[in-house]
């Protein structure tokens, strides 16, 4: 089972340039898996993904199973303290490349079309830090058609399969740095443009939308309808129950108005005790009263005391031609359904 130099380099710089260029983590996969049978000699490999926070080993990417290439088996789990008689768990837990007989179980998941394996290479994929942390980003089982047949030639093969996972791990490392990039910005972005305590759109994102749908009815002359909502009682209800419940009745709140809105409105907490829904159309008063029952069929606090809210509905162009007329109408008409009794609706226009 010799290993022929300039194949082994060819494949290194196969695997090297699937890295260097553009392309998904699985089809970089593949290609490593590919070229780790080049290396080795191997009918089949398969390069798993390790899922640390569960323990188990994902298949990624494969070469030489046919069909079995999308999941060749039930995740794998690896545990610390099962690495005594498991091999898999031990590359993984101890960081040890070895060649060994293969299983039963692994025998379906690494056999090839061109035949049966007799042995596998266990390579596990790990990374290191500048400060020389390392850890374990998957991985490389290859299925040999024979057991190496000396220490030398298992040296040999394990010295290519080795490399060829190391570059595997750079790949899964760099796509998982992305992820995590990707994901921090998407918190930044939700972050700048949602109230953190209700999840809604908070008043700069609705400042935008009021701007760009205002410009959007002027330019086709429709109407806007705009629902300004005020919880009633809240601050007395935050003196009597303590702040986490004012927080928590937000929370139903802008739960309940999320779920009664339309999928054109824009519904965000526009202060304090106040929740904005800006509804293309004519609907405003519609929405308000069905956001206004909703609430009012909510669970009682303790006590029994309902939760209300008063609402103030306008319209463009009727009750104003630019936002701040608009903004101006709507908070004079929720004050008058405020004073008017908890749970009114006054509408402008």
């Amino acid at each position: 089972m010799s290993i022929q130099t300039d194949g082994r380099l060819a494949a290194l710089a196969s695997g090297a340039r699937l890295l260097a260029r553009a392309g998904t983590l699985d089809e970089q996969l593949d290609g490593l898996a590919a070229a780790a049978c080049t290396v080795s000699g191997a009918a089949s490999s398969v390069i798993y993904l390790l899922d640390g926070e569960h323990g188990v080993l994902l298949a990624g990417g494969s070469a030489g199973i046919g069909d079995l290439a999308v999941e060749p088996v039930a995740p794998l789990a690896v545990t610390a303290g099962s690495e005594a008689g498991d091999p898999v768990a031990r590359a993984v837990v101890a960081r040890r490349s070895e060649i060994v007989p293969v299983t039963e179980g692994m025998r379906a998941a690494l056999a090839a079309a061109a035949g049966e394996i007799a042995a596998m290479g266990l390579i596990p994929l790990v990374t290191q830090d500048g400060t020389g942390a390392q850890e374990v980003q998957g991985l490389l089982v290859v299925g040999l058609p024979a057991e190496p047949s000396s220490a030398g030639e298992a040296a040999n093969l394990i010295g290519g399969l080795d490399a060829m996972a190391d570059l595997a791990a750079a790949a899964v490392r760099a796509a998982r740095l992305e992820q995590a990039l990707v994901e921090r910005s998407d918190w930044y972005d939700r972050l700048a443009h949602t109230d953190p305590l209700t999840g809604l759109a908070n008043r700069r994102t609705f400042d935008r939308m009021f701007d760009l749908e205002l410009a959007r009815a002027g330019r086709q002359a429709t109407s806007l309808s705009l629902v300004l909502f005020d919880v009633d009682g809240l601050g007395e209800i935050s003196s009597r129950h303590g702040a986490d419940v004012g927080d928590d009745v937000l929370r139903r709140v802008a739960a309940t108005l999320a779920d009664s809105v339309r999928l054109v409105d824009t519904v965000a907490r526009y202060g304090g005790d106040e929740f904005i829904v800006l509804a293309p159309g004519t609907a405003g008063s519609t929405v308000a009263q069905r956001v206004v029952r909703a609430v009012a069929g909510l669970e009682p606090l303790d006590g029994g005391a309902r939760l209300t809210l008063s609402a103030g509905v306008v319209r463009f162009p009727e009750d104003g031609a630019s936002a701040g007329e608009l903004l101006a109408a709507v908070d004079e008409a929720l004050q008058g359904a405020k004073a008017t009794a908890p749970g009114s609706v006054i509408e402008r226009t």
